[in-house]
């Protein structure tokens, strides 16, 4: 049997249903879906697939036993499959994870993958983050931030806690301190990621408390719980508040929680990437500027970055934002420092989407068919493996029912890879569903309330970097950001949610 999986493994969040940043596993999450993308080589089509992980090299991992299975996956379809784990014993680094790919008739196929995991710590009296990786540790601390929506609670206050749902970076400092002090220009590259991108955009997530972070990790030891977050920013911008209320359109009357735990935690993210960009950026330039003399070693990178926010920094729109930064090398022999202030665009977009669904549906003919298209700057449509696509569909009193879409030539898809991604929605949930890649319970679907519900199609693109490039190569790609645009951002006003489409469910 000729099967292979094209792309690294994502870790998907099960409190969201959405990719963390770049796919990488974060040990504090604990339990988090493996989603591997696996692709039918063959010229015929493969029947009765059942898709599972054998296990991790790293044996502080617990795969939980999931089995994804398949009728039949016709030739060239790349199949997303969501297995789920336990990192919280897991240790920082690489780690292989092998794949059971069994199908009727065939021998079974094993894939070996590598995947990226991460811990991240925060000590509440430097008020620092930190993330642990083989090559080294880089630390972060946010010296200013803006918040909102406006009644978000004073940290300072007695009361119980609440988080705010917006944190997007406006000054920070992070330092890269290298395991092993490096001769030249850089040193070994952590997850063959530039590693500054993806722990600036993966604590800008969490530290979005009214997100992921609200559900996983407790106050100054990220250990589990519930979370304050006092102490984990030095000042809030008092001059500008981000969303002074958030309103979901058309309006319901209910919040739609689980599609907005996802989108609060990916702005400050995409905030955060986007003054970076894919590509080399100043951090990289700041390296090329500063090469020591031969014989010296580095022993600290430091970047100061201060952030101006010429619009509302929305996901999935090419805002633009400009970027002051302060890299300073330090070496055992001196101090070398590269200065750049420019201005980027969030690259990270869709320049349209069609969704697809009837606007009245009867809940009892069975599960509803959800198809949707998205089409870059220039033209040209999102295809296949490139996209991870999750709907979720919520009903007037708030229930939510996330479902995964997939263009691989299932379902009401006519043809794997023309652009088209499919899924089914009130099937059972990510777990119950054809595709299943986070577990959520959604049976209650068929007594579910009549009337007007509200549907999101959330698109992220995936790191598209295959094995084989040099780490540099595979460095400038960044991936597990939406490029749709439900999230609407606004600086002293209303903020809102915007639903792709009604539909009304009889």
């Amino acid at each position: 049997m000729s099967v292979k999986i094209p792309y690294r493994p994502a870790a998907v969040n099960p409190a969201t249903g959405m990719m963390n940043v770049d796919g990488i596993f974060v040990v504090n999450m604990g339990q988090q879906a493996v989603r591997a993308g696996i692709l039918n080589t063959e010229t015929t089509a493969l029947r009765d697939v059942r898709i599972y992980i054998e296990g991790f090299s790293d044996p502080g991992i617990s795969q939980l036993g999931d089995v994804r299975t398949f009728d039949e996956v016709p030739p060239g379809a790349e199949i997303g499959a969501g297995l789920r784990a336990d990192f919280t014993h897991a240790t920082p680094g690489e780690t292989d994870v092998s794949f059971i790919i069994e199908s009727q008739g065939q021998p079974f196929t094993r894939v070996i993958k590598k995947i990226f995991v991460t811990r991240i710590d925060f000590d509440k009296a430097t008020k620092t983050y930190s993330a642990v990786t083989p090559q080294g540790t880089m630390r972060m601390v946010m010296h200013r931030a803006i918040v909102g929506p406006d009644d978000y609670q004073d940290p300072k206050s007695e009361e119980e806690p609440k988080p705010p749902y917006f944190v997007i970076p406006v000054d920070l400092t992070y330092e890269w301190v290298p395991a092993v002090p490096y001769e030249g220009e850089r040193g070994p590259y952590p997850f063959e990621d530039p590693l500054w991108k993806i722990v600036l955009g993966i604590v800008a997530a969490l530290i979005a408390a009214g997100a992921a972070l609200y559900d996983y990790f407790s106050d100054g030891t990220l250990d589990g719980g519930l979370v304050s977050v006092s102490g984990t920013f030095q000042e809030t911008d008092p001059s500008v508040k981000c969303c002074t209320k958030v309103e979901t359109k058309p309006a319901t009357g209910t919040t739609q929680d689980h599609v907005a735990k996802g989108l609060y935690g990916a702005a400050g993210a995409v905030a955060t990437i986007a003054v970076a960009s894919d590509g080399e950026d100043p951090h990289y330039r700041g390296q090329a500027a500063t090469i020591p003399p031969p014989g010296e070693r580095t022993i600290a990178e430091s970047v100061r970055l201060r952030y101006d926010y010429l619009e509302p920094p929305n996901p999935g729109q090419p805002f633009q934002i400009l970027g002051a930064w302060d890299y300073t090398r330090t070496t055992d022999g001196g101090v070398y420092t590269y200065s750049v202030s420019e201005q980027r665009e969030n690259t990270h977009v869709a320049a349209d989407r069609v969704v697809d669904v009837p606007d009245v549906f009867d809940r009892q003919n069975g599960p509803l068919m959800v198809r949707a298209q998205f089409t870059r700057p220039g033209g040209m449509p999102y295809q296949g493996g490139e996209l991870y696509v999750l709907g979720v569909i919520t009903s007037p009193d708030g229930k939510s029912f996330p479902f995964e879409m997939q263009d691989n030539g299932m379902l009401d898809d006519s043809a794997p890879g023309d652009g088209w991604y499919c899924g089914l929605a009130g099937y059972g949930g990510l777990d119950g569903g054809p595709y299943g890649s986070v577990p959520h319970d959604g049976k209650e679907w068929p007594s579910a309330q009549a009337g007007d519900w509200l549907l999101f199609v959330i698109a992220q693109d995936v790191n598209l970097a295959r094995e084989g490039m040099s780490p540099h190569e595979a460095a400038q790609y960044i991936g597990g950001l939406p490029i749709t645009d439900q999230l609407r951002l606004q600086f002293n006003d209303k903020c809102v949610l915007v639903a792709d489409k009604v539909v009304t469910i009889i």
